[in-house]
């Protein structure tokens, strides 16, 4: 064994692979003779068996090795098929989404049906206030728009909870 482990750790070596991954390949090497040691018949041969040996197990070893590189996930492509919403998921949403808009036309106040919809269609970037107090210089103030909003909601959250 001592007469052949610089052949081995030469090959071994000359695959470039990891400390880690070289010492398991020689490893693998001198088990896999120790399991052969019965079939090999003429001792001259063990040089060349052990180099062909080693060859077969750095390569298995590079080829392992490269199919675990540890990858940054940010570097992945991004699959947003993964994100999309189910049909079920949909479907729910839309009768979330029906259920609202009922309880919005039971809204008694025309300017708070209409300010309802419009921060449910997702258009509530800025206040909006149909007919409630302005400044002087004709801007919604927007600390009574959020009370506004947050009555309407109040009351919308009321009209939901009751059974129709």
């Amino acid at each position: 064994m001592d007469r052949h482990l610089p052949v081995v750790n030469a090959v071994a070596r000359s695959y470039h692979l990891s400390p880690p991954d070289r010492e398991d390949a020689v490893q693998t090497v001198w088990l896999t003779l120790n399991q052969h040691l019965p079939r090999l018949r003429s001792p001259e041969m063990l040089r060349s068996w052990l180099r062909r040996v080693t060859r077969d197990v750095c390569g298995r070893q590079r080829r392992q090795s490269a199919r675990l590189q540890p990858v940054d996930p940010r570097s992945l492509p991004r699959d947003d098929s993964l994100r999309a919403p189910g049909p079920e998921s949909a479907y729910l949403h839309k009768e979330e989404h029906d259920e609202l808009r009922r309880a919005i036309r039971r809204l008694t106040d025309p300017g708070e049906r209409r300010a309802a919809l419009f921060y449910l269609d997702g258009a509530a970037d800025e206040p909006f206030d149909p007919d409630g107090p302005r400044s002087a210089d004709g801007q919604v103030n927007p600390r009574t728009a959020a009370n506004q909003r947050r009555r309407m909601l109040r009351r919308l959250r009321r009209l939901l909870e009751e059974p129709t």
